[in-house]
Order: structure tokens, then C-alpha cells, then sequence
């Protein structure tokens, strides 16, 4: 485990995360990858090519295999070889690449869309990461991008409550407000052209709609941004 003062480098990222995936690993409910799944979906009504940037342990990519009957050419990279291991369990259908995601193993313009699920706020360089991913789009494609709310309604509540935000697990990571996550994309060359808030999803419709109704898209708990390359933006 590395030292809560000692900023983390790469391979210090890899063995945490290494160590992470060997023991209990890190998963969403299958209903969370299967609301993501549809969102990306409803946006690219026939996707052909698909990465999911820091993929973990595949989760997402074998829901999205299954709900489209492995019709999209599927991708995943992880700086984790312990992730990777189990996302080649878990979609063997996808094709794996060990590699960071501010480096992307992948030709310029090959993906006509790219997930990047709850990990960006982790990277070590969210800026080159943004251009990467940028990179590897091609023209039309979307990009989702799921990360963060610093003002996430139970963390006000903690604060209001106990003078602090609610423990997190992980050692290198960055929350930010709605519009600053926009600024942070937009500054990289990508255009903003939907936000859809993420609470988690209900095993019970009538609470998912409770939730959807009462929650304020600035104060839930992850934003999805649905985003495109902007061609007339230069990544700064």
C-alpha cells in the first residue's frame, strides 16, 4: 500500500491496482454496466468498433457483448495485468491490451466509440489521457465518459453532518464539479453534447424513478458525459 502522503507514480499505480484485481477486485452492479450500455447504444445506433479505456476487469465490455450478440469489435486496455486476466474471463471475445491510458496502444481514428468508465479521475495525467482518446476516435465518433461530482448530494450531507466527505478507496484520485469536468474536456478538444446523471440503478423501477425525479443532475453521485471530438479545438 502506498504512503497516504507520497504522491503516486505509475508503477506504484499498477502494483496497487495489481494488487486490487488479485484480491477483491473492483465492480459495479450488472445493472450499472447495462444502463451504460444503453445510453451508449441509443447514441451510436450501429457501433463497429469499441475500447473501453482502463476496462478493469471487463465488466462492461461482456454486458455490451451480450446485449448487442458480439456484433461490435471490442477493445479494452488496463495498466493492470491482474484487470486484464480477468476481463479475458470475463468477455474473451473483446481483444486486451496491457498499456496506460495516457499511451493508448491504437491507430489514429480507429473507434466510432469509446468508454471510459469510472477510471479517468484516477489517471495520473487526465489531460494526455483526454488527447489519447481524442486520438483514436474517429470523425462522428462518441465518447463516455463517466466520472466524479465533487458535490455529490451524500457528501454535502457528511460534510454538514460530521465536517467531512464520505471515505473513498482509492489513492489517486480527482473529483470535480459539472461544469469543471466540461472546462477539463473541452480544453482537450472535445465537445460536450449531453450529461446524464449517474446514482446507481434501483432494482426497482419505482425507486429508480424516485431517484431520477429528486436527485439534481449537479449533485448526483457520477456524471456520464457523452461527448464528441471538437475539429476545430486545439488540446492544450
Amino acid at each position: 500500500m502506498i504512503h497516504p502522503g507520497k504522491s503516486p507514480g505509475l508503477r506504484d499505480l499498477q502494483a496497487e491496482y495489481d494488487r486490487i484485481f488479485a484480491a477483491e477486485g473492483i465492480r459495479d452492479e450488472e445493472r450499472g454496466y447495462a444502463w451504460v450500455a444503453r445510453q451508449v447504444l441509443s447514441e451510436v445506433t450501429n457501433p463497429q468498433d469499441l475500447a473501453d479505456v482502463a476496462c478493469g476487469g471487463g465488466y462492461f465490455l461482456e454486458v455490451l457483448s451480450r446485449l448487442t450478440g458480439g456484433r461490435v469489435r471490442l477493445a479494452g486496455t488496463d495498466f493492470s495485468g491482474q484487470a486484464l486476466a480477468l476481463a479475458r474471463q470475463s468477455c474473451g471475445g473483446a481483444g486486451y491490451a496491457l498499456s496506460a491510458s495516457e499511451a493508448l496502444p491504437f491507430k489514429d481514428r480507429t473507434f466510432d466509440a469509446v468508454t471510459c468508465l469510472g477510471s479517468l479521475e484516477h489517471f495520473l495525467d487526465i489531460g494526455q489521457a483526454l488527447r489519447e482518446i481524442r486520438r483514436i476516435a474517429r470523425p462522428g465518433a462518441k465518447i463516455f465518459i463517466l466520472v466524479p461530482n465533487i458535490f455529490w448530494y451524500k457528501d454535502l450531507l457528511s460534510v454538514l453532518f460530521t465536517g467531512g466527505r464520505l471515505t473513498r478507496n482509492q489513492i489517486q484520485e480527482r473529483f470535480a464539479s459539472l461544469n469543471e469536468w466540461k472546462e477539463t474536456f473541452a480544453a482537450q478538444g472535445l465537445e460536450v453534447l449531453r450529461v446524464r446523471k449517474y446514482n446507481g440503478i434501483a432494482r426497482s423501477p419505482m425507486k429508480q424513478r424516485i431517484k431520477d425525479a429528486v436527485i439534481p443532475l449537479k449533485f448526483s453521485y457520477h456524471f456520464l458525459f457523452v461527448c464528441a471530438v471538437n475539429p476545430g479545438a486545439q488540446p492544450s
